[in-house]
């Protein structure tokens, strides 16, 4: 029998949750018109659902589905100036199906699913929109993605945020030509956070009474490997204090910490004159730790999963902040990644690097660090990770940032424009992961078979819906997209 996490002690802190909630993100105002104006879309009172499940539900009989892909398609491919869609910058065509597809995956990537028993997170409740998920460091300019959603919210005002945000990652995997089977809407949305609180909160008594938060603290109950540095970031145990479940190995993440751990220099396989000695082997060991031990996912999903999302999109830390103010106390390189100064809604991700109207946009973003594609072609479905996993030696490297992770040892290959993380590389590091990366490098169509089933569960599961098809018995309003070939 499944059961939900309840908060547990956490009580004490739900009126925080509501501090740093943004659900229409209030700095750029008339630079991004759609932003001003969604307050009215949260109905009569902060705390009061707009309609009940049972009444949306019913609405959404008759949504018109093929209207509201065709009008994410349109978004997907026009590229803002406000927000830059990215592509150009590696040779491809502007796309935000990337950023759609990374809206999703975070927003729903923070399911835990422990010993069949313990269901928690999930994107139904769209809690991303508040506090704490919108501090968590993996959502950096995710805001960005909801605001440029915000353009369809203001036509499907009553379609629920989980809702367009898991519909819109799917949407752009179709759209780009990559496998969505189907979809089933029916997730309602939470007017707080307090559901994530359990989830990661470290370093909250410093959001009390200021808007400069951080959320990457380390957790009371840690560890580090036995081969790794003493400096190293700790790795979060599963259990924390107050029957809390942590989110990720890393407080602020979703999932493993994707730098991987730094090996100590007394450690088998650590070289000094190495730009770093992050190991792919004890990543696999993170990597089976969250996607398997807290998310519920076999091995051979946990791949699928990976690559797929590592297909769409690029990563960005095209700047370096050697003499900014990001270098000296309080930021010292690690953010904070929203705000500049207490209070202004501004931050490194948002004008550090360049000038003018590019400063901390286009290819001057910053978001986790790591900088550049996975793939050749990151706006259109392709099947570049894992050739280039197994064809090409990996070797370390740093970004413009200063973020550890890994370009091609021959620098005239094919492939030598991408990158990986050392989350990536640890796939064929892993005797169990390596031959499922094998296999998906030899046939596409198991490939996207896999992914699509895997994608299906990845934004339908919750813990309001913690099974793969509750939505469906739930709300009963699916797609398989069969309209699809036939929009322009």
């Amino acid at each position: 029998m499944l059961r939900s996490v309840g908060l547990l002690g956490w009580a004490v802190l739900a009126a925080a949750s509501e501090m740093r909630s943004d659900d229409f993100p209030n700095y750029d105002q008339g630079t991004i018109p759609a932003w001003k104006d969604l307050a009215s879309l949260r109905g009569a009172h902060p705390d009061a659902q707009v309609m009940s499940k049972a009444e949306y539900h019913r609405q959404l009989k008759s949504l018109d589905i093929p209207r509201l892909y065709r009008q994410i398609a349109a978004l997907m491919t026009s590229s803002r100036p406000y927000w830059p869609a990215d592509g150009p910058q590696d040779g491809d065509v502007p796309s935000y199906a990337g950023l759609f597809v990374r809206l999703a995956w975070h927003c729903s990537g923070s399911f835990r699913l422990i010993n069949d028993t313990h269901a928690a997170g999930g994107c139904e409740g769209a809690r991303q929109r508040h506090w704490p998920e919108n501090e968590w460091r993996d959502n950096t300019n995710l805001d960005k993605a909801r605001g440029l959603l915000a353009e369809v919210k203001l036509q499907f005002a009553d379609v629920s945020w989980s809702d367009l945000m898991t519909f819109a990652g799917t949407a752009a995997i179709k759209l780009s030509g990559g496998p969505a089977k189907k979809f089933c809407f029916g997730r309602m949305d939470d007017v707080n956070g307090d559901r994530s609180i359990p989830l990661g909160v470290e370093g909250v008594t410093q959001c009390r009474g200021s808007k400069f938060c951080k959320s990457d603290a380390e957790c009371p109950n840690a560890f580090r490997w036995p081969e790794q540095n003493d400096t190293d970031h700790v790795r979060c145990n599963i259990e924390q204090p107050k029957h809390r479940l942590q989110a990720s190995h890393s407080v602020g993440l979703i999932y493993v910490y994707p730098e991987g751990p730094e090996l100590k220099s007394t450690a088998d396989g650590y070289h000094s004159n190495l730009v770093h000695n992050r190991s792919p082997k004890l990543s696999a060991l993170e990597v089976r730790d969250t996607f398997r031990d807290r998310m519920g996912w076999t091995d051979r999903e946990t791949v699928a999963l990976i690559g797929g999302g590592h297909t769409l999109g690029r990563t960005h830390g095209n700047c370096n902040l050697t003499g900014t103010k990001w270098a000296q106390a309080p930021y010292n390189n690690v953010g904070p990644y929203f705000e500049a100064t207490p209070g202004s809604l501004r931050g490194p991700t948002d004008g550090t690097c360049g000038t003018g109207a590019e400063a901390g946009r286009g290819k001057n973003t910053v978001s986790s660090g790591f900088e550049g594609p996975w793939t050749r072609s990151p706006s259109r479905w392709n099947y570049d990770f894992f050739e280039a996993l197994l064809s090409e030696e990996w070797v370390p490297a740093k970004s413009p940032y200063g973020a550890d992770q890994w370009h091609t040892r021959n620098e005239t290959s094919k492939f030598a424009r991408t990158m990986r993380l050392t989350s990536d590389v640890s796939l064929v590091a892993d005797k169990i992961y390596r031959p499922i990366v094998e296999e998906y490098a030899a046939d596409y169509a198991q490939f996207d078979a896999d992914f699509a089933d895997a994608w299906f569960k990845l934004v339908h599961r919750s813990e309001d819906h913690p099974h793969k098809d509750d939505l469906e018995k739930d709300a009963g309003v699916c797609t398989s997209f069969e309209f699809a070939t036939l929009l322009p």
